[in-house]
């Protein structure tokens, strides 16, 4: 291994000449660079764009006797007052407004200068603030804040909601300049109180609704003073000469009972045997004759399972020769099964001899209907207030019109116009028919979808006003609110709603019909409104979950499959029915029962109501008409509708992906502009996966747009 030797170190003896002479430096402490705080001049929010500053307010912990406005040194502008944020935006709480626009600049602009879109709701539509002579004359000299066009218009405002009905005529306006639109609108200053909803309509419509209300009720004279009330009420009128149709103008029955005794004994045999021929220890104990199906009772053998006689019904039914045969195992509260087989002979159950008896008339529940027989020949009668809503579903032909006819007579046999209202919606146009001009109507019967959707809208806002005036009488609900009332005149009647068809009603407005219906369901029990929905497609698009969970009380008739059973009532049965009126009823908290409704012919139906209408004529609270119009002419004011409108006829075609990709909107947006020229009549309805037609030149859309 080799080792580097390393030099010897000589440290030196001498110092060594210094050719320089010493210095000693002084060390300057180095400054640090102050780096610039990277500060941006703006904080961006991603809601409205980069036109937008937000101001952070940081809290401070103080107490609560002190006063907080003081306290808060981050505080720019000082703190606006109620009635200073109702002059300036409209409303005490403007941050619970839906705001509109691609930045903040657009949304003051919008919210400063432009009206909000009138108020969808039915009753702010149609219908306007009460008029009076003093107070009109008073409204007419304010002026208008309002400015279309760049001209001062006067206007008359109301202080109050308009969501009343207190008109002195049905459906007609004050005075007032029609509502127009134009491409460019000047701003108003952002001072200035917003209208959050207007009521207006041009002379032209109101003459023709006069024109109109003339032509419908010509037939019968109104009163002078005729009001439309913000509550439905029992009004001036109690019809205190008023007569309760008597049964005795129902047609009495011919019919006899059949005789049924050999097919008893025969079906009695038949099922013993079966039961011995698959040795099953069961014997037939006892049995139930009704109108049209006769109740076999069989006793068990100890021991003997209960499934061993469910298994075998296609044997029962094919040993009794029988077309349909429903087995309830076990029969509720007894210790027997019950097997139920079709009569020979069906026995009609006529409408006559159930509401003759005296349970009937002297029924202690409210609205109390006769619904028909059980198996045991005992008629059933079911109060609307204890249901409180009804489904009533089943295949056509099954019965369920016949019902919806025994329900109203039974109704119409015990009520007065000042104690029951009623709202019919026939989208068949001629189950109901009959029933029209009859004093206990709201409205006539309606027939059109759009019109029943805003009337069950209007049904809603009803509900609300109720509900408020028994928040003033503390009441809980319709029976002790009206025991408070002295005035007979501003007692609150039963409201009843009848949907004939619920199926057509969903296919044309899904969305707003199942709110309405859910609300009502939910809520109107307590203020007298009761709803009954009847559709030959009980499927789960048309009767939703939303819809069928507050509706306890169901009645199926027929239907073709066990699936559309489950979804009527909940579990399988209705498919075993017969039809013609086989029903099974459903009351609410309790167990099915197997009926034969009762049935009331055309002829009953007419003489009844005839002699109603001779003795009182109709006080409509407002037209079919006018709910239509209400629902089709309430388009959204957007300031690019003028653009789009003239685009769209342009390009003749309503595209809605095109319009948002042509104005740089988003589709929710461009999709509204589009409902509001339907709505204007400009586009055709949306015909599925086809496009919308252009259905005006663009020389009429001038006069259009102004309108």
């Amino acid at each position: 291994m080799l080792f580097i030797k390393r030099k010897k170190i000589v440290p030196p003896t001498k110092r060594t000449p210094d050719d320089h002479p010493f210095q000693v430096y002084e060390i300057q402490p180095q400054e640090k660079k102050k780096e610039p705080v990277k500060k941006s001049n703006r904080f961006v929010s991603p809601i409205f764009g980069h036109n937008v500053k937000d101001e952070v307010v940081i809290p401070i912990r103080t107490k609560n006797e002190r006063n907080m406005d003081t306290l808060d040194p981050f505080r720019t502008k000082p703190t606006l007052t109620k009635e200073d944020r109702i002059r300036k935006y409209g409303t005490a709480y403007p941050e619970f407004d839906l705001v509109k626009g691609k930045n903040l600049d657009e949304v003051l602009n919008q919210s400063s200068g432009e009206l909000k879109s009138v108020d969808k709701k039915v009753s702010a539509k149609i219908i306007n603030e009460p008029a009076s002579s003093t107070h009109h004359s008073n409204e007419t000299n304010e002026p208008s804040n309002n400015n279309f066009n760049g001209e001062n218009q006067n206007h008359t405002p109301s202080n109050e909601p308009m969501n009343g009905f207190e008109n002195t005529q049905p459906f007609e306006t004050k005075d007032a300049p029609s509502e127009t639109f134009s491409p460019k609108k000047e701003s108003l200053k952002q001072d200035e109180p917003i209208k959050e909803s207007f009521n207006i309509q041009s002379e032209e419509t109101k003459d023709t609704y006069e024109t109109q209300d003339k032509q419908d009720h010509n037939s019968f004279e109104e009163p002078a003073n005729q009001s439309i009330k913000q509550t439905v009420k029992a009004g001036q009128n109690l019809y205190t000469n008023y007569q309760v149709p008597p049964v005795s103008l129902l047609k009495d029955p011919e019919e006899k009972k059949p005789d049924l005794t050999e097919f008893i004994e025969a079906k009695t045999n038949r099922l013993n045997e079966t039961f011995s021929e698959f040795n099953i220890g069961a014997r037939v104990f006892n049995h139930t004759e009704g109108p049209t199906v006769t109740r076999f009772e069989i006793a068990l053998e100890k021991g003997v399972k209960v499934n061993k006689i469910t298994t075998l019904t296609d044997n029962i039914k094919m040993a009794l020769e029988a077309k349909e045969i429903r087995i309830e195992a076990p029969i509720p509260g007894k210790k027997t099964v019950g097997i139920e087989v079709p009569n020979d002979e069906a026995q009609t159950v006529h409408f006559s001899n159930i509401v003759r008896r005296s349970m009937f008339k002297n029924a202690a529940m409210p609205l109390t209907i006769a619904l028909g027989l059980d198996i045991d020949g005992n008629p059933i009668y079911a109060p609307i207030k204890s249901m409180p809503h009804g489904l009533i579903a089943g295949a056509t032909g099954s019965g369920k019109s016949v019902c919806i006819n025994t329900l109203l007579m039974s109704l119409l046999l015990k009520y007065k116009p000042s104690e029951l209202r009623l709202m019919l919606i026939d989208p068949k146009m001629v189950e109901l028919n009959a029933y029209d001009d009859l004093p206990h109507l709201i409205t006539p019967v309606i027939t059109d979808a759009k019109a029943a959707t805003a009337a069950l809208n209007w049904v809603v806002e009803e509900m609300e006003r109720r509900f408020q005036a028994f928040k003033e009488q503390t009441a809980r609900d319709i029976d002790s609110y009206n025991n408070k009332i002295d005035n007979e005149s501003e007692k609150l009647p039963y409201i009843v709603i009848v949907v004939d068809e619920l199926a057509d009603l969903m296919m044309v407005s899904s969305q707003s019909v199942e709110e309405s219906i859910m609300r009502i369901t939910q809520k109107a029990r307590a203020c007298g409104i009761h709803l009954i929905v009847a559709t030959q497609r009980p499927s789960t698009d048309v009767v939703k979950g939303t819809i069928k969970s507050n509706i306890p009380t169901r009645i199926a008739f027929s239907v073709s499959s066990h699936v559309d059973s489950q979804t009527i009532i909940d579990t399988a049965g209705a498919e075993t029915l017969l039809g013609r009126g086989d029903m099974l009823y459903v009351p609410s908290g309790q167990g099915k029962q197997r009926l034969q409704g009762a049935f009331v012919s055309d002829e009953d139906i007419n003489t009844v109501t005839s002699f109603i209408k001779n003795q009182a004529k109709p006080n409509y609270l407002f037209t079919e008409d006018a709910l239509v119009k209400s629902a089709t002419k309430s388009f959204e004011e957007d300031e690019l509708l003028d653009e789009v409108a003239y685009y769209v006829v342009k390009m003749q075609e309503a595209s809605i992906n095109k319009i948002s990709k042509q104005f740089q909107i988003g589709f929710n947006r461009a999709q509204r502009i589009v409902e509001s020229l339907e709505a204007a009549g400009i586009v055709s309805a949306n015909m599925g996966s086809k496009a919308r037609e252009v259905l005006v030149e663009e020389a009429e859309l001038p006069s259009i747009l102004n309108q």
